[in-house]
């Protein structure tokens, strides 16, 4: 069955969406596969719609306006709530923990949805709760991938309020953490807010590779131990992940955000 022109559309959008420089007439046949007067044709749509740009100086062929329109209508439209929701309850039904969503707020962490635990575990976080970033599992998996170079920025003159005896008090402690969290690829409380109080978290990343949201469990310490915990972390990654892929994401290079 000959590729629809759908298919060979799809093809040459990939290409030119995937290189790293705009490309000529010749490279696109070259890499595409396709005869000349199919890219010709596949072009002279493509640039009418503004899915591809023709610069005529260089005579090379780019990524047009049309496709950054639909990507941010995209991202504009959809409700990570929603998106994540059938995710927070296969965790919340797999594990005896507080399962939440929550977005960078500032150097704080802003929680949307809670789905409560069965056991009782006192005060829970609720909708519109926020929490500092140095001292949450959320705000240290959002802080973590940042280019290094935002996360200094965002520290300078950071007030690290001490809450328990195991709230991170410096940046350089801090920055230590946030390196542990790039190696787990999830983040880690334990009682630096509350007393009683632990949590995991894994982030959500959007099509640019930034963290835009977590998705958090929480416990108490007279209920589970860190360790048990952190043996839930597995399935917590594995659902931001499914999140992030949902929504079209990509987790980021470690190396690029280190400046390498």
């Amino acid at each position: 069955m000959q590729s629809s022109i759908v298919t060979k559309l799809l093809t040459l959008l990939t290409i030119v969406s995937e290189t790293r420089k705009p490309l000529t007439f010749s490279e696109l046949v070259t890499k595409s596969g396709l005869n000349k007067s199919t890219i010709h044709r596949l072009l002279n749509i493509s640039t009418e719609e503004r899915l591809i740009t023709f610069d005529e100086h260089r005579k090379v062929y780019f990524v047009g306006p049309k496709i950054f329109d639909l990507v941010r209508n995209a991202y504009s439209g959809y409700d990570i709530q929603a998106v994540a929701l059938d995710e927070m309850m296969r965790l919340h039904a797999l594990f005896d923990g507080n399962v939440t969503i929550g977005l960078p707020n500032g150097m704080e962490v802003l929680y949307l949805r809670v789905l409560e635990s069965r056991r009782s575990m006192g005060p829970v976080q609720r909708p519109g709760m926020r929490e500092p970033v140095h001292c949450s599992a959320s705000g240290k998996a959002l802080m973590a991938f940042l280019p290094d170079k935002m996360i200094a920025s965002k520290l300078d003159g950071y007030d690290f309020e001490k809450f328990t005896d195991r709230t991170i008090a410096d940046t350089r402690s801090f920055l230590t953490a946030l390196e542990e969290v790039r190696e787990l690829g999830y983040a880690r409380n334990d009682r630096e807010e509350y007393e009683h109080f632990m949590g995991i978290s894994a982030p959500i990343f959007n099509y640019m590779s930034e963290p835009i949201a977590v998705i958090n469990i929480w416990t108490v310490d007279s209920l589970h131990s860190l360790d048990e915990l952190t043996s839930w972390s597995g399935e917590l990654r594995a659902s931001a992940e499914r999140v992030t892929s949902l929504i079209g994401g990509t987790a980021p290079d470690i190396a690029i955000l280190r400046g390498h």
